[in-house]
């Protein structure tokens, strides 16, 4: 006979973490999590203030009624479907704890790739140039990427050898990314905007060395079918059109017209999508080399446009 739906914690013996872990997991499982005994870990060490390394390492610690209440009300949640990341307040991504909610997407795992892209590239150009370096995060959604790079870049910043633009249609983004901006101290460094894509008054003043984009590329077809966290994402910061490449394409269309002289833009795209990228980009900005990054899934993730 299986667990009771909504109740957690009643294995036989002292409410222990592990105890508590364990009941989360088999109602998770019950409920068609993909990650059960992950979401569990993460759900129970967020209600005793512990990561899964300490909950490993103390299994048998005794847990209060109201830890048990409490992980029992966000596993329910979870069996419905919200995201950990919603339910908990945050995402662990690229060696920051970032704010979530409903007013933006979810930091993804491969969304690393072009925050490594993009210090790998600022970085050259401080190297490189003598003068100021401009960079511009377009749909910067929680203002992920853009935290990365003043964090990193904090110094050139306040030198003002680099200036930072992160823009998104969404005014309730730009809210959450301004929020995770003041977390780190570095709200006052980067310049907030709200727009849709390369609009020319928010564009920088002489074009932008390097421009940033994680648009949506989710085709809407595979929106509608709603897996995994999409229900419960903004569908404007998933849904790219019917074949995920709408707004890149939009996007491609206004580089000439944004990117600096040896300007390099970086854009993160889906799987099988780098392809018509690629022709996109010849087809409407041909002065330009554009070369692909692979994730860890050997998923070709991020296209760099170089303007030549």
């Amino acid at each position: 006979m299986g667990m009771p739906e909504g109740v957690i914690g009643m294995t036989a013996g002292s409410p222990t973490a592990s105890h508590l872990v364990a009941d989360a997991s088999a109602r998770l499982h019950a409920a068609g999590s993909p990650t059960p005994r992950l979401d569990a870990e993460l759900l129970v060490g967020h209600a005793l203030g512990r990561d899964r390394t300490w909950l490993h390492a103390h299994p048998e610690s005794v847990v209060d009624e109201s830890a048990r209440s409490q992980v029992s009300e966000w596993v329910e949640r979870r069996a419905a479907g919200e995201p950990v990341a919603y339910i908990r307040g945050f995402k662990d991504w690229f060696s920051m704890r970032i704010a979530t909610d409903r007013r933006a997407l979810i930091p993804r795992p491969e969304t690393e790739l072009l925050a490594e892209s993009a210090v790998s590239e600022t970085a050259a150009r401080l190297v490189r140039d003598d003068e100021g370096v401009t960079a511009w995060e377009v749909a910067t959604g929680s203002g992920a990427v853009s935290l990365a790079l003043a964090v990193r870049f904090r110094a050139a910043l306040m030198l003002g050898r680099l200036r930072l633009i992160a823009s998104d249609i969404s005014a309730e983004a730009l809210e959450l990314a301004s929020e995770n901006l003041a977390s780190r101290g570095v709200a006052h460094l980067v310049t907030l905007a709200c727009g849709d894509l390369l609009e020319r008054r928010l564009a920088p003043q002489g074009g932008t060395d390097l421009l940033i984009a994680n648009l949506p590329y989710v085709a809407s077809g595979e929106v509608e079918e709603g897996r995994g966290s999409m229900p419960w994402e903004p569908r404007s910061a998933l849904d790219g059109g019917a074949d995920g490449l709408d707004l890149l394409r939009r996007l491609i269309a206004g580089l000439p017209a944004i990117l600096a002289p040896q300007g390099v833009a970086l854009l993160e795209v889906g799987s099988g999508q780098a392809e018509a990228v690629r022709q996109a980009v010849a087809s409407l900005a041909p002065r330009t080399v554009v070369t692909t990054m692979r994730d860890l899934a050997g998923v070709e993730r991020v296209v760099r446009i170089a303007r030549i």
